[in-house]
């Protein structure tokens, strides 16, 4: 009997400790918070550290965020990013924001040329007009070529000067004189010389003007006029190249430029062009000399 008794004692002294342990399992269940799950958004990040004023190009990377991290202006995808440069430095893992890039056009603007310098190049400007810029065609970040005329003339190698040295008239022999030839005819020789030379920018760099003293009046007006043309554009060109165009400026030679075709980088391989080999080419003769000619109607 006392056994049996013992037994069911402790049964229900089991019983009554299980049934504390699951209230307490309950209870507490019960009080524990319900974690919603985080929210993801798709951003851009920097894949790798990006100094400033460089491109962000194969450099960014998608990744899912929390979405309360995520800052105004982030870049929710790689698409616009292509020829963008860095206005700071980013580093590897932050967000990207629009604030932080910007465009080639929009860095001239800010006048940081040195920024668009290519190590192993030089900015040099050169003055245009309309008929050496392709009727004010040129736009940054094209491809030019340069096409030059040089002016030829023949010079006396003891002084240098242009020939004929003599004055109008002449001293001819036995003492008598002679009218002078009547000067030089020069001779032209058109080339294609430098060769897809990029160009940084069109028309002045921004500029700031001096602060005017107190009481001092200013010039009044802007530093430029919207509607007018530039008259200058800026080239990236080898320092060597640099040297060509400049001496070929300082010899007054007739400079044009001819805009490529996108992306087009081939070298091309031109003869100089002179009146004879456009006569050889084209088959031109020299017409006769005849005793009259076609006087023009006036209008």
């Amino acid at each position: 009997m006392r056994r049996g008794r013992l037994l069911i004692l402790i049964g229900l002294i089991l019983a009554c400790g299980t049934a504390a342990i699951v209230f307490v399992l309950l209870q507490n269940m019960q009080k524990a918070p319900v974690t919603a799950p985080i929210k993801t958004e798709e951003v851009v990040i920097a894949a790798q550290p990006i100094e400033e004023g460089q491109p962000a190009e194969g450099r960014l990377a998608m990744k899912a965020l929390d979405a309360n991290i995520i800052p105004t202006g982030a870049l929710r995808s790689l698409d616009g990013t292509t020829g963008l440069l860095t206005k700071i430095r980013i580093d590897q893992g932050t967000i990207v924001t629009s604030a932080m890039l910007e465009t080639k056009e929009e860095q001239m603007a800010r006048g940081q040329v040195g920024q668009l310098v290519e190590p192993g190049y030089v900015a040099m400007a050169f003055p245009i007009s309309e008929l050496s810029s392709v009727s004010y065609g040129v736009q940054p970040n094209d491809l030019i070529d340069v096409m030059v005329t040089f002016v030829f003339v023949d010079l006396d190698t003891e002084t240098q000067s242009k020939e004929p040295l003599c004055p109008p008239i002449c001293p001819a022999a036995e003492g008598q004189s002679t009218t002078a030839a009547a000067g030089q005819n020069p001779r032209l020789v058109a080339q294609l010389t430098l060769q897809k030379i990029r160009v940084l920018g069109v028309g002045r760099w921004q500029y700031m003007a001096p602060t005017p003293e107190p009481g001092q009046q200013s010039g009044g007006g802007s530093a430029t006029t919207a509607a007018e043309p530039p008259q200058f554009i800026t080239l990236m060109l080898a320092p060597q190249d640099a040297l060509v165009l400049k001496l070929a400026r300082e010899h007054k030679a007739s400079i044009d430029l001819a805009i490529r075709a996108k992306d087009d980088t081939q070298d091309f391989a031109t003869q100089q062009v002179t009146l004879e080999y456009i006569l050889n080419r084209f088959g031109v003769s020299l017409p006769d000399r005849k005793e009259y000619t076609i006087e023009g109607l006036a209008p």
